[in-house]
């Protein structure tokens, strides 16, 4: 990337010699793209990852540039457009360096509540997915402090827990480490810690389970429904579906919770199956909780959350519905998650206006 810099520098300098404001844009936009395709480029060959280092080049190296521009103009008496130039590479610097180092690492405990008549005590749930880390860190550590500094009553794991595909090289460490953060943070709730897989994670049960074992956390792996849980402990009963992966994308029609009249609850990594199954149906439970989304990680006000690698049969789901709770017409509830990761392969990991979060859910008594 600096031997870049310097390239892009030397153009600015060298073409045009004219002190002509659009020919300088000119050479700015010219240099500045073959400056990012080079770094995109050189980072398939050396197979890091192209968004991130387009990225990371347009808000650190970028932002130099458009100070150096800056300084160019000046000296060519270009007064105003030199200090445009500046005050843009200062702004563009700032944006960076909150969509890359601090927005992406502020994690948050968002706070949603409603009530129910089925319930007559406080149901406290907190909702995590998508740590989707590569890396066991001081940041994975403050998660799982923040999960039981709630004090929940129910503890639910969204799916998508590491940023490899199984079989990749590395992620039996990172698997083994990441084995020992849930082993040491020793999680617990009266009602339960349960978690399901996402599209990340190893796609057959027993690589599944072996991300937990020994730990407080209960893997489950295929669609699967709890029923009249917190009885034994003297509490209102509650129904659980677990949802399996293809379920949660494709729907599960009429294999849903049956009717007990207790409050019920369906997990699964994506949004569909409440969009598909349960928007406008009466037999919706009372609470369905998703995530996959990321919030879209970048939001752009005026416009909504950017669709980042969610396209295909998962494209079900809107982007006005990638973050936040939705209360449908039937009375039922869907909360997605932002998750507190972010994406993997190309895609950028940044986030802007879309904080990583853990999802508290106070669910009150009518």
């Amino acid at each position: 990337m600096s031997a870049l810099d310097v390239a892009l520098v030397l153009g600015l300098v060298f073409w045009p010699r004219r002190n002509s404001v659009l020919g300088m844009l000119g050479g700015v936009v010219l240099f500045s793209g073959l400056g990012l395709l080079g770094i995109v480029l050189i980072s398939i060959i050396f197979r890091t990852n192209p968004g991130q280092c387009a990225v990371e080049g347009i808000a650190y190296h970028g932002s130099l540039f458009l100070l150096v521009v800056g300084g160019v103009l000046f000296y060519r008496r270009l007064r105003f457009p030199s200090l445009l130039s500046a005050l843009l590479g200062l702004f563009v610097f700032g944006i960076g360096f909150n969509m890359l180092v601090w927005e992406p690492y502020n994690l948050v405990a968002e706070r949603y509540s409603f009530e129910t008549s089925k319930l007559t005590k406080p149901l406290r749930i907190v909702f995590v997915s998508d740590i989707q880390t590569d890396r066991i860190g001081e940041y994975e550590r403050r998660t799982l402090r923040m999960i039981q500094e709630q004090n929940p009553d129910l503890i639910l794991f969204g799916g998508d827990y590491l940023q490899y595909y199984e079989g990749t090289p590395g992620v039996a460490d990172l698997s083994e480490r990441f084995l020992g953060l849930f082993a040491e943070a020793e999680l617990s709730a009266p009602l339960g810690v349960f978690a399901i897989p996402g599209n990340n994670d190893p796609s057959d049960s027993e690589g599944f389970s072996k991300l937990f074992a020994g730990t407080t956390v209960e893997p489950i792996f295929f669609s699967e429904i709890i029923e009249n849980l917190g009885v034994d402990l003297g509490r209102d009963p509650i129904d659980i579906s677990f949802l399996h992966l293809f379920d949660a994308i494709d729907g599960v029609g009429e294999r849903g919770l049956t009717e007990t009249g207790n409050f019920q609850i369906m997990i699964g990594h994506y949004p569909n199956f409440a969009i598909k199954d349960y928007m406008h149906s009466e037999r919706a439970p009372d609470l369905m909780l998703a995530g996959h989304t990321h919030g879209g990680q970048i939001y752009v006000p005026g416009f909504g959350p950017l669709r980042i690698n969610y396209t295909g049969r998962n494209a079900i789901t809107p982007a006005s519905m990638y973050r936040g709770m939705f209360a449908f017409g039937n009375g039922s509830r869907l909360l997605v998650t932002r998750g507190t990761g972010m994406e993997c392969g190309w895609a950028p990991r940044v986030r802007f206006l879309c904080k990583p979060e853990i999802s508290v859910i106070d669910v009150l008594p009518k």
